[in-house]
């Protein structure tokens, strides 16, 4: 699965559970290694969630980026294909507190 279809099921799932979401759709002027979704549900939290391919690696830009967010209390990860089938059902879930 590439990571634009991945993507659009990810963010699909999200908004139907009440997140909403940020995306940067041209990221050659954004800050490098921003996570691909910040997403946040009003009183239940926020996500940063950079999406990989199986196969997919992060920049070093990318890691660092996730090193400070998380230093910073920030919820920060990687999601990939693989995961739809619990793991981010689970995670914006159990934000939710369900």
């Amino acid at each position: 699965m590439s990571e634009k279809v991945f993507q659009v099921h990810v963010e699909r799932l999200a908004r139907s559970l009440g997140w909403s979401i940020y995306h940067t759709h041209d990221s050659r002027r954004s800050q490098p290694g921003y996570p691909d979704l910040h997403l946040w549900h009003p009183g239940h939290g926020q996500l940063f969630r950079e999406l990989k391919t199986m196969k997919g690696k992060q920049s070093v830009e990318q890691l660092a980026v996730e090193k400070t967010l998380r230093a910073a209390g920030a919820d920060v990860d990687v999601w990939r294909p693989s995961d739809l089938d619990g793991r981010i059902l689970d995670e914006l879930r159990g934000k939710l507190g369900a």
